[in-house]
């Protein structure tokens, strides 16, 4: 059946740029620049295979706005003007596919979350909170470190401006240094970036409005926790105060997700859901029941800005009746498009299943930690071996 009477394969604005259908593919590391962040063939042909496969707005992988900020050894680099050609080439492969599908770049810095392996960054917070499953533990930033970061982030936005993005998403989310800023779990600081909601919030608002005075109408979305799945953190009795004050700060779009890699000490019973990295990335939800997981969380919310839900949307006719009801604006999702890069040109046109092929394994992960972004179940009998053998390993070394 072909679905394009369906109102998620229907034209949506963000911020006045014009979407193609309701479709966004959520940020994913990819692990395919160079350790000096340099292009490869192989991150474009990635972006390129994504904007051909009917997409509507990709959003990149994280891209580090500090050098000592870097969560990933082939991440993307925004901390220099020297990246800004590099970056390009992504921004005009998407363009150049000609099927009118738009790309903002993510923006972060990794906080507290840095990984024993990680010789770039420093692991730093709002405060000095360790985080229980991994082996560094950060110090909290002085006031004057704050601003640099804020400086930061402007800036990286002003760079992915030139660089010929459609748009910029900060992301606030999973418990990286802007969410735990957010988070009262990480944030303890008596200053103005901490104690109440709107001081928490500060760091997020200073960096909006230091940006927009460079930018101007340029689209600037964030991502942010719904639900931090850690005592004292972000939760539903708390997400409501928080995304309304977030409202207040002129952003553009929100990015509604869930999860720190602390949360990850804590048992099944305890979460509702297997405690694996990564916490936002559920595996076991083929049943639809399971599927959009961070939907309650946006109910009636009745924001002015539109509203992007991620976790576990695999279903397209799920999904449809979900846009009718009015909480949500647009989907967003990453595994689905690891395995099937042409999703979304598929259910539009009504071939296979209305289920995506993804099974939601995670395997994805140990692709990105040993090889690069890609499906394990797309690769050959041997990698697939490799991974299956290397999984227990790898994650032992990472946490603790």
């Amino acid at each position: 059946m072909i679905r394009d009477s369906y109102k998620i394969f229907s034209e949506a604005e963000i911020a006045g740029l014009k979407l193609k259908n309701r479709l966004v593919r959520s940020a994913t590391y990819e692990a395919a620049m160079t350790k000096d962040g340099m292009i490869t063939d192989k991150m474009l042909m990635l972006y390129k295979n994504l904007a051909e496969g009917g997409i509507g707005l990709i959003i990149t992988g994280h891209t580090t706005v500090a050098a000592n900020g870097k969560a990933n050894p082939k991440q993307v680099c925004l901390f220099d003007d020297k990246f800004i050609n590099e970056i390009k080439l992504i921004a005009d492969i998407v363009h150049k596919a000609g099927s009118g599908c738009k790309i903002f770049a993510q923006i972060s810095h990794a906080g507290r979350q840095v990984m024993h392996d990680n010789h770039d960054a420093e692991p730093v917070g709002p405060s000095d909170i360790p985080c229980p499953v991994l082996k560094k533990s950060p110090r909290s930033l002085s006031a004057e470190e704050i601003q640099n970061i804020i400086k930061a982030f402007s800036d990286a936005i002003v760079r992915v401006q030139k660089a010929g993005f459609d748009g910029v998403q900060i992301h606030a989310a999973h418990g990286w240094l802007i969410s735990s800023f957010l988070s009262p779990y990480t944030n303890k600081r008596t200053d103005e970036y901490g104690g109440s909601v709107t001081k928490r919030v500060k760091i997020l608002r200073d960096i909006v409005s230091s940006a927009k005075q460079k930018v101007g109408r340029f689209p600037i979305i964030a991502k942010i926790n719904c639900e931090d799945h850690v005592a004292e953190g972000i939760g539903r009795d708390s997400f409501k105060e928080l995304i309304l004050e977030i409202e207040k700060i002129g952003l553009d779009a929100i990015e509604v997700s869930g999860g720190m890699w602390d949360c990850l000490s804590r048992s099944k019973e305890e979460l509702g859901f297997i405690p694996v990295p990564i916490p936002e990335a559920r595996t076991r939800i083929s049943d639809r029941g399971k599927q959009s997981y961070f939907l309650d969380y946006v109910r009636k919310l009745d924001l002015s800005i539109p509203v992007i839900l991620v976790g576990g949307n695999r279903n397209i006719e799920s999904m449809e009746r979900i846009l009718s009801e009015g909480d949500v604006s647009f989907f967003s999702m990453s595994r689905p498009l690891i395995k099937e890069p042409d999703l979304p040109k598929r259910w539009l046109e009504g071939r296979g299943k209305e289920t995506a092929e993804c099974v939601s394994c995670n395997s994805c992960l140990l692709m990105v930690k040993l090889f690069y972004l890609s499906c394990m179940l797309n690769q050959s009998k041997i990698i697939q071996k490799i991974v299956k053998n290397a999984t227990p390993m790898t994650w032992k070394l990472i946490f603790k």
